[in-house]
């Protein structure tokens, strides 16, 4: 399963969400590539996997890509990533269809179980290479008048692609206190459906997640986000007893 977590602006913690999911999948006991697209090289710094000949400008222009092997563990689970690239921006005429047929002519989406890609936070083709790669898409934006008003225009976008792609809204770092203007009661009456039922709370713990990819996924953690994680996978993961 391929699944992008996206929206159209920069900084509404989609990376760190996608950093959660992939350790939360690969010490559950699945195998997990990371396909970095953003050419600020966000996740790829946090895996400390930058200027690596191996790369997704390789794997855009259909030349064969060998993904860095960041861990594995006594469950089966394995992280993988493909490191994105400073000059990635450069690749202005890629069809928008070219990872989606590069991660199944190379094998990928058989050799993992699922495949996280990390976009960059605007629209041009290596969003759109994402998008269209994807079995499921997840739209992150913070609880701030901004993000939500960046959400609402992204998902037009998404529309007018006519994607077939399962797609779902997250309302991330949500505090009560600061949310006067009543944020996520805008996100819930303009998403209806495909908002997550909860907001995504402000939590101290997936900061440390994204300092230190080691760090430990407490039950607490899991257990508050479990419906991301859930409609992120669309409902194929198993929990432990």
């Amino acid at each position: 399963m391929n699944i992008t977590i996206t929206n159209g602006k920069g900084g509404t913690g989609k990376t760190t969400l996608g950093i959660f999911l992939a350790e939360w999948l690969c010490s559950h006991g699945y195998k997990v590539l990371i396909v970095d697209l953003d050419p600020n090289c966000s996740i790829s710094e946090v895996y400390k996997m930058v200027l690596q000949d191996q790369n997704s400008k390789l794997l855009l222009t259909g030349r064969p890509v060998v993904p860095y092997k960041i861990k594995e563990n006594e469950k089966g689970g394995s992280l993988s990533i493909i490191p994105s690239d400073l000059d990635l921006d450069m690749i202005s005429n890629i069809i928008d269809v070219q990872v989606k047929i590069q991660l199944k002519k190379q094998g990928f989406t058989e050799m993992y179980d699922y495949i996280l890609i990390d976009p960059p936070g605007t629209w041009n083709a290596q969003t759109r290479n994402a998008l269209y790669a994807s079995d499921s898409i997840v739209v992150v934006g913070k609880c701030s008048p901004l993000d939500f008003e960046a959400t609402k225009k992204f998902l037009g976008k998404l529309e007018e692609s006519g994607l077939e792609s399962e797609l779902c809204v997250a309302c991330n770092s949500y505090n009560a206190q600061l949310d006067p203007d009543n944020i996520w009661g805008r996100y819930q009456s303009t998403f209806g459906e495909a908002l997550l039922s909860a907001p995504l709370p402000r939590l101290v713990s997936l900061k440390r997640l994204s300092e230190n990819v080691n760090y430990n996924i407490r039950a607490n953690l899991e257990i508050r986000l479990r419906e991301f994680v859930e409609k992120a996978t669309l409902g194929t993961v198993e929990w432990e007893a």
